[in-house]
């Protein structure tokens, strides 16, 4: 009985002291050109072209949709869109081309204003090959975002293509 005690005591010891599971996405669903992981603590929600993620905080907002190239036009317009319906106030974006873990991608940073003050979304291209088109979103306050800094980054850094 006292083996059992203490092997019992060790193994809940044991999953205090295990890495966090994550939750690991291929986009698109069929005929994926990425793969990322998203922590397991986060609540990830299938949205219409893709997955939505969030800390249990709620104070980040994190998204991977996928189309095809020719409804880039209509997808930053439903971007539009969904900044409206977040209170965000729409401003000229800044536009740069960087890899992404050697993924060209076309980043658009929003650093504007929301209900609760000052706060950055971006909008992330990247090609999924067969004329389509991978979008990451990523929306938070530099507080927000820093206190998930950690997370942001092991999402970002698990994005792999697949060739």
């Amino acid at each position: 009985m006292y083996i059992a005690r203490i092997l019992f005591a060790t193994f809940v010891a044991f999953l205090h002291i295990m890495p966090a599971a994550a939750k690991n996405f291929a986009v698109p669903d069929k005929n994926p050109a990425i793969t990322l992981t998203i922590p397991d603590n986060w609540k990830t929600e299938e949205i219409e072209y893709g997955y939505s993620a969030r800390p249990s905080d709620e104070a980040v907002f994190f998204s991977v949709e996928f189309a095809s190239a020719r409804n880039i036009v209509k997808m930053m317009a439903n971007n539009e869109a969904w900044m409206k319906e977040n209170e965000i106030k729409q401003v000229k974006p800044i536009k740069a081309e960087m890899p992404i873990n050697a993924i060209s991608s076309t980043v658009f940073q929003f650093r504007t204003t929301d209900a609760n003050g000052p706060t950055t979304v971006e909008f992330i291209l990247m090609p999924a090959g067969n004329e389509r088109v991978i979008m990451i979103t990523v929306w938070g306050n530099d507080e927000e975002r820093e206190k998930h800094g950690k997370a942001i980054d092991g999402i970002f850094g698990s994005i792999k293509p697949i060739n």
